[in-house]
């Protein structure tokens, strides 16, 4: 089974717009993203709780929604629509691909283009021959971009009883690409190129035939090249999209394109230089994630070689709030080292100290980062709160003073307000297993889950809890420790975000009024 692309926020949105009629077709427009294809149907199984855990997330608030849609902004930063306006048509949307076709007079559909350095067209799709069509991806990421149409004749030499098929539309012979899910898709471009093309999807009906419909990015970091044997595809290739045909580069185009890559990251670096220049040495740090160091030349600061790996999700080339991880914070008193010097430094809060520290019930921070942290810097939707406030001392008119002062997304900040409100709250009261759990545990079974399926029905049990009534507190947060253990050994989102949420309702229960 494909691991599962659709976070539990986007699943709650998603819920939140059909109970408002909102047509798959809106919704996809909101969620699609080059690397990622949220099809119709993938929203229909939201719908009826048969996607994943979908079931067991509760629908956005209203002013979930409303925020969001509010503050949606398309990859290049416009802001959309509403629900109500007609979205712009993407590349593999029905208009766009119904738009490069034409009938001609015999009452034939062809592509109006023909082939080009931007289309090419295969008479049928299959994954046992995929090295016919992960050279035609890899060669159009290599160029400009562009389609590759399955299901479209290619340029016709032999003109069979006189009828010319060039680019005609003939329909696709097998089912193969309409049963396949894009995930199908991804696992073949992983397997054989490097960098990994990003291509998006589709079915479309064009004179009454189907047609498989491939839109391939020009890739930021081509060139492209095919990383394993396959047909006739050679370790080493790189392809390139040339008029009418797909094949092996011409040196020309490739030192194009390696020249073009040179001025670009010169480009990316030069701002970087200057700022250097104009902080000055005393001033300035550079971070080497490799070597866990913040260095000057002078004064070397070490990262904990475990925190360092737990800095491997900032996304390649992004490093902005909307895309990728937002700056790190360094935070406590953190000394330097000279040479063979010992390491003294509180590190790097991340999601797994913040949570861990407050099942463990200790600060190793000030308890006001945790709080800034959980807002400025983390992605989670939940993380505990009131513990570290009842730290620092402040109540609950504080907490929101101080919650409200905090830099990061208004979206995000206006949630975690909510919550210091008492106007959002992590309890949520999951039917089926976690229901049954969650009566043993009111009944004061706290045994340890087994299994991550277990850790996580536990997890989404203690979410149901309206009081702590004469159960121990210890035990509890111990049975949550656990949870997490299991949720983090098996790596699935659902998982980990049921044991935050978790955590939260019994921070809630513990410190009422924080």
């Amino acid at each position: 089974m494909a691991k599962r692309s659709i976070t539990d926020e986007e699943i709650g949105l998603i819920k939140a717009m059909l109970g408002r009629g909102i047509r798959n077709s809106a919704i996809q427009f909101y969620f699609n993203r080059p690397d990622r294809q949220v099809n119709s149907g993938r929203i229909t199984n939201i719908g009826d709780g048969t996607y994943s855990n979908a079931a067991a997330i509760p629908a956005a608030t209203d002013i979930e929604l409303e925020t969001f849609l509010a503050s949606y902004t398309s990859g290049h930063g416009a802001t959309t629509a509403s629900p109500s306006t007609p979205a712009p048509a993407g590349p593999v949307d029905k208009q766009t691909v119904e738009a490069m076709f034409e009938k001609d007079a015999g009452g034939i559909w062809r592509l109006r283009a023909g082939e080009t350095d931007e289309h090419e067209c295969k008479a049928n799709f299959g994954f046992k021959y995929a090295s016919t069509w992960l050279r035609a991806v890899a060669a159009l990421a290599n160029n400009r971009g562009g389609y590759i149409l399955f299901g479209v004749h290619d340029a016709d030499q032999t003109k069979a009883g006189g009828i010319d098929k060039s680019y005609a539309v003939t329909g696709l012979t097998s089912d193969e690409f309409v049963k396949a899910d894009p995930a199908d898709f991804t696992k073949q471009l992983k397997a054989k190129l490097d960098p990994t093309p990003r291509v998006r999807s589709a079915v479309v009906c064009i004179g009454g035939k189907t047609i498989g419909v491939f839109h391939v990015e020009q890739h930021a970091g081509r060139p492209v090249i095919v990383t394993k044997q396959d047909g006739d595809l050679r370790e080493g290739d790189i392809f390139f999209r040339y008029p009418g045909q797909s094949s092996r580069i011409k040196y020309a185009d490739l030192r194009a394109i390696l020249d073009t890559r040179d001025m670009e990251a010169r480009q990316q670096v030069l701002p970087l230089v200057e700022r250097l220049l104009r902080l000055g040495p005393d001033r300035a740090l550079v971070a080497d994630l490799d070597a866990g160091v913040l260095d000057d030349g002078k004064r070397p600061i070490t990262i904990d070689p475990a925190l360092v790996e737990q800095l491997t999700f900032i996304r390649e080339g992004e490093f902005n709030e909307v895309e990728g991880a937002p700056t790190l914070r360094l935070v406590g008193e953190v000394h330097t080292t000279s040479g063979g010097g010992s390491f003294d430094s509180r590190g790097v809060l991340t999601d797994a100290n913040l949570l861990l520290n407050f099942l463990k019930r200790e600060t190793l921070f000030k308890p006001e980062e945790y709080i800034r942290y959980a807002v400025e810097a983390s992605h989670a939707e939940w993380l505990p709160i009131f513990y570290f406030a009842r730290k620092a001392g402040l109540d609950k008119a504080a907490l929101v003073d101080f919650l409200q002062n905090l830099d990061g997304s208004a979206r995000r900040r206006g949630k975690f307000v909510e919550r210091a409100k008492g106007e959002r709250t992590a309890l949520y009261a999951y039917v089926g297993s976690p229901a049954s759990t969650l009566k043993r545990i009111i009944a004061g079974d706290l045994t340890g889950p087994t299994t991550s399926k277990e850790a996580s029905n536990i997890a989404m049990a203690i979410c149901g809890l309206t009081s702590l009534g004469g159960l121990d507190v210890g035990q509890l947060l111990e049975l949550i420790t656990t949870c997490y253990d299991f949720a983090h050994a098996d790596t699935k989102q659902a998982g980990m975000s049921n044991v935050r949420r978790a955590a939260c309702r019994v921070d809630e229960l513990l410190y009422p009024g924080s």
